[in-house]
């Protein structure tokens, strides 16, 4: 191609600042191809609204900008969960075809099955499904899990046919590759979270403040891991800090007692503690924090579950359970040469990540060039 690809980019949640997982990955994503000279627009849905400030940080982070503000979904078309299109309005697919009309993009990559009816009023272009997450059937994960269903969920049915509508479809992860291949994807490219690797470029942060922390937003599943953490502490004589938009979840309440931290950028959490905390269990997708906090070349203590996708081999990211995590943090406590062999270990992991993710954008970017 002589020309670098046009990409438009299209998503319900803001890119800018990446203060939650999704907000994260999307702004990863963009300038992941930007640096491989694609020319790249976002279309931002805005779910969560639009202040000044945001809409500055967007506009300045893409090659061009577009808003579309959102409308309520419509009333839920099954009784156990939402039908695949109840929160893409049709409007949504007339804006992107307008755009496309003026624009020729040579790509429309649209994040979350949810809104892959966009992908049916686009003709012409590759047509790409970000999926982020397995949405089929989550609300029986959530309950699995012993969590309240919420946000969007749907059926394995409903969720194949958004992803019929894709000519390729990007998983998370392998194993979520592999799933949604099983689940009808006709094309699957696995395309990770790439890991900045600040800790090669950045200095040490200020002076820390607690020995252990955790980061972490108020989801359903954010707030069984800590409520499980909160159970497994109770009776241990181990300090640690909690911080992120959890904080604002309504009656958190927690025996532990941990420090709250109110932070406005990752960076000062990071530089508050010695060992991040990632006591996950369950849930889908790739976990965002985990990877973040490798980024920041955290030393990092947690389950399977919070390493998925990851390629973890070291104990320490291998607790099965919260009462685990507590147990690594008692060996971290008590053994210097135990703490040193952790952080070389998520080092180590970080940097066979970032190639491996550099790796699958280094397949996109070729792809999106044919």
């Amino acid at each position: 191609m002589s020309k670098p690809p046009r990409i438009l980019v299209v998503a319900p949640m803001h890119s800018h600042p990446p203060d939650q997982g999704n907000a994260a990955r999307l702004a990863a994503f963009g300038a992941a191809l930007r640096a491989r000279g694609a020319w790249v627009e976002l279309l931002y849905f805005g779910l969560e609204g639009l202040s000044p400030a945001r809409e500055a940080a967007m506009r300045a982070a893409w090659d061009g900008f577009h808003y579309l503000p959102p409308l309520a979904p419509q009333r839920q078309s099954f009784p156990c969960h939402w039908g695949l299109d109840d929160w893409c309005p049709a409007s949504l697919g007339e804006a992107v075809a307008a755009l496309q009309a003026r624009h020729a993009f040579h790509a429309v990559v649209v994040n979350y099955v949810w809104l892959s009816r966009v992908l049916e009023a686009v003709s012409g272009p590759l047509r790409v499904l970000d999926t982020h997450d397995l949405f089929g059937d989550r609300h029986m994960v959530a309950r699995r899990d012993g969590l309240l269903p919420s946000w969007y969920f749907t059926s394995t049915a409903d969720e194949a046919r958004g992803l019929a509508r894709a000519d390729v479809v990007l998983g998370i992860q392998q194993e979520e590759s592999a799933e949604l291949q099983r689940r009808g994807a006709a094309r699957v490219m696995t395309v990770g979270h790439p890991p900045g690797l600040r800790f090669l470029h950045q200095a040490p942060g200020a002076a820390v403040q607690a020995r252990f922390g955790m980061l972490a937003s108020g989801n359903p599943w954010n707030l069984g891991a800590v409520a499980a953490l909160d159970s497994a502490l109770a009776d241990q004589s181990l300090d640690w800090l909690l911080a992120g938009g959890i904080l604002r979840a309504p009656g958190l309440r927690l025996r532990s007692a941990p420090r709250r931290l109110a932070v406005a950028e990752a960076a000062e959490f990071y530089a508050a503690v010695d060992c991040v905390l990632n006591p996950m269990q369950g849930g889908t997708g790739l976990k965002i924090k985990t990877v973040e906090a490798l980024d920041f070349g955290a030393p990092v203590l947690g389950t399977r579950d919070a390493f998925a996708g990851l390629g973890a081999e070291h104990p320490a990211h291998q607790a099965a359970d919260a009462a685990g995590v507590v147990a690594l943090m008692r060996e971290w406590a008590a053994s210097a040469a135990f703490r040193a062999e952790v952080a070389l270990a998520g080092r180590l992991l970080a940097l066979r990540y970032a190639a491996e993710v550099e790796s699958q954008y280094d397949a996109l970017m070729a792809l999106l060039e044919e």
